[in-house]
């Protein structure tokens, strides 16, 4: 089915799609045979505003197939069997209201979803992962596989993680029910001291020379705009990502909020090995609405002061400089970090000088290198600084630990 054109799309009255909000977005476009299809496929994927208003679309669905002499027989299967889940997770919230036995929810989860390999991770600040029921840490399992995490968080934070077959949670509005069944329970076990506090526990992290990634989503209102109420399952699938690539890399998550992520790491490559990873699985996955979901990625290496409520000090706030200096799509370290990782850089990664530029609130030019490696877009603009580099000539220093003629004398730091 050839893509609808935002013209085309533009020049069709409301009665041509299924679904109109109250603030007039238009969802499940329904004028042509194909369309009627592809919306029927759709369906369930589309969060609606009230039961009212998907009744409302599902009879305009209907009604358009049969139009179109289509027989919907697989959507009213579908239909039957979300039905018969929403009742189940229904019950499930009033049930664990009455009772949240600990340790029931799991057991529960899996009869109602009917996933019997389904599992409830519960985050551990002190391990730096997410532990089973028995307390050991879990490896979340890869983007592509065919488990799939959905994750809650707790201003900001990371509380727990659901892994789970991929098809069972693809219906926003079952996917919401369940996790607010979910959120009872882990709170009232938070409160009977039956899981560990997520709250963040300073005395596990790293100190002395670490290196600090932030990322952020470019361009994050306007996605907000194009998504409305999808931008929420956009955000956590972006966080799973991040998650999972800081973790495989042994590094440490900080903080959380909106659309901007912080983490730690002990070595300078592991973070740099974090970041090639999670912009190869962000730019190879393809995501609702032909929506452009990219991030930009900072590292910079230093020696914050670690507080009982994380990190403070310059590293930090040039590590968030170095990060809004990038674009979407591309990974960005600064001149300290280029030092730390040195010969322990990942095989087949390429550093490119970006020269020094004056960053907001640094007092002295930052050296700049973008991280090139396979699979990774090549070309950007300049650095986001609003100010002209000191430096031009930026050149790629193809040998890790021989010094490029381009390159730029940096301080040595100890690692």
């Amino acid at each position: 089915m050839a893509r609808l054109k935002s013209k085309k799309r533009d020049r069709l009255p409301d009665s041509a799609f299924a679904y109109v909000d109250s603030q007039g977005r238009r969802r499940l476009p329904v004028h042509d045979r194909a369309h009627v299809r592809n919306a029927l496929a759709r369906f369930n994927q589309v969060a609606f505003e009230d039961d009212a208003a998907r009744e409302r679309a599902r009879t305009r669905l209907l009604n358009a197939a049969k139009k179109y002499r289509i027989v919907p027989v697989g959507f009213i299967t579908r239909q039957l069997q979300s039905e018969q889940r929403h009742a189940a997770a229904g019950r499930l919230v009033i049930e664990l209201g009455r009772n949240a036995a600990p340790g029931e929810l799991e057991k529960r989860l899996r009869t109602v979803l009917r996933d019997p390999t389904l599992s409830v991770l519960h985050w551990s600040d002190a391990s730096g992962a997410y532990l089973d029921g028995a307390g050991k840490p879990v490896a979340l399992p890869a983007a592509k596989n065919q488990r799939a995490v959905t994750y809650l968080e707790r201003q900001g934070r990371p509380t727990t993680a659901l892994v789970h077959d991929r098809r069972i949670l693809d219906d926003p509005a079952l996917t919401e029910t369940v996790l607010a069944a979910v959120r009872f329970v882990v709170e009232n076990d938070r409160l009977q001291g039956e899981i560990p506090a997520t709250s963040t526990d300073a005395a596990a992290l790293p100190t002395g020379f670490v290196t600090l990634l932030m990322t952020d989503i470019e361009a994050s209102t306007a996605l907000l705009r194009k998504l409305g109420d999808e931008y929420g399952a956009v955000l956590n699938a972006v966080r799973g990502i991040l998650r999972a690539a800081v973790s495989r890399a042994n590094g440490r998550e900080i903080d959380a909020r909106a659309d901007e992520f912080f983490a730690v790491f002990e070595r300078g490559a592991a973070a740099v090995e974090a970041a090639i990873e999670i912009q190869r699985e962000l730019g190879t996955r393809p995501w609702k609405d032909g929506a452009l979901v990219q991030v930009r990625i900072g590292i910079h290496s230093g020696r914050p002061t670690l507080t009982d409520a994380g990190y403070i000090g310059l590293a930090v706030h040039a590590t968030a400089r170095v990060c809004a200096a990038a674009h979407g799509g591309q990974i960005v370290v600064s001149g300290a970090t280029r030092v730390a990782v040195g010969a322990a850089a990942p095989g087949g990664v390429r550093f490119r000088n970006l020269g020094r530029h004056h960053l907001s609130g640094l007092p002295d030019a930052e050296a700049l290198f973008q991280v090139q490696a396979r699979g990774l877009r090549a070309d950007f603009p300049r650095p986001r600084t609003g100010r002209r580099s000191v430096t031009r000539r930026p050149r790629t220093d193809r040998s890790v630990g021989r010094r490029d003629p381009g390159q730029l004398e940096l301080p040595q730091t100890s690692a």
